[in-house]
């Protein structure tokens, strides 16, 4: 896939970015539980990016130059193959960080990243970063949890494309965008265009189109574009559990 090369603009924080850039930072999963002080601490080695759609965050082997917090939008993390085919590995959402492990892996990022949507993005610039870890230990400590999480998140994502069907990997994916307390008719936005999530499941756009329309004859959703409605709950779990009967 072609990226559109564009110049991203970096906003350097006056005060209405002070409160954008803290604001994106709580969201996100390793600093939620840290105080403000520790917040605060932080917050000089943050950059605010607007990153259009389509436009390509950092390339595959790329040097690190440090990670990313989505404040808005969406980024797809990506490997491309010999014969330039693409698979999606994460889709990033607000909240989500990513490129925090290549701080440590000293040969560059591991994987593309591209905004799938228009996207406003927190970069935490490598070298300051790290100074920080080096005089306040907590934070690493933080960072380390984050990337034993993410770890768990690929193997799940792993076992998932070898092990279930599309059926399932689909039904899967639905219950996962879904609150605890979900009931029949609860609406969902699956997150991301067609295209980029067919990919995401290890599946082609066609294959997912085609379970669209399966979900809704079988009385499972009823789909409104992007955004789908649950009819039946446990028939969903069922399927991302046991798979599509033969």
């Amino acid at each position: 896939m072609t990226m559109a090369i564009m110049v991203v603009k970096i906003t350097y924080m006056g005060q209405v970015q002070d409160k954008t850039v803290l604001s994106a930072m709580r969201s996100c999963r390793f600093f939620e539980d840290m105080d403000e002080d520790t917040l605060l601490l932080i917050r000089p080695t943050a950059r605010r990016i607007i990153q259009p759609r389509n436009t390509v965050v950092f390339h595959d082997g790329e040097p690190c130059h440090g990670f990313y917090i989505v404040e808005s939008g969406a980024v797809k993390l990506y490997k491309e193959s010999s014969d330039a085919k693409e698979h999606v590995l994460h889709i990033a959402m607000p909240g989500d960080c990513f490129g925090e492990a290549a701080l440590f892996l000293g040969k560059g990022y591991p994987a593309s990243a591209a905004a799938v949507q228009d996207s406003a993005l927190i970069l935490l610039k490598k070298d300051e970063f790290l100074r920080l870890l080096q005089e306040h230990p907590e934070v690493s400590f933080r960072l380390m949890a984050s990337m034993a999480t993410w770890a768990h998140r690929l193997v799940n994502s792993i076992e998932s494309l070898t092990l279930k069907d599309a059926s399932a990997r689909f039904a899967d994916y639905i219950l996962s965008k879904l609150s605890p307390k979900a009931v029949d008719g609860t609406i969902v936005d699956l997150g991301m265009p067609k295209q980029v999530l067919a990919s995401h499941l290890g599946m082609t756009g066609e294959t997912l189109s085609r379970l669209l329309a399966r979900f809704e004859a079988d009385g499972l959703i009823a789909a409104h574009g992007r955004r789908v409605q649950i009819l039946s709950l446990q028939d969903l779990r069922d399927l991302a559990e046991y798979g599509a009967t033969p």
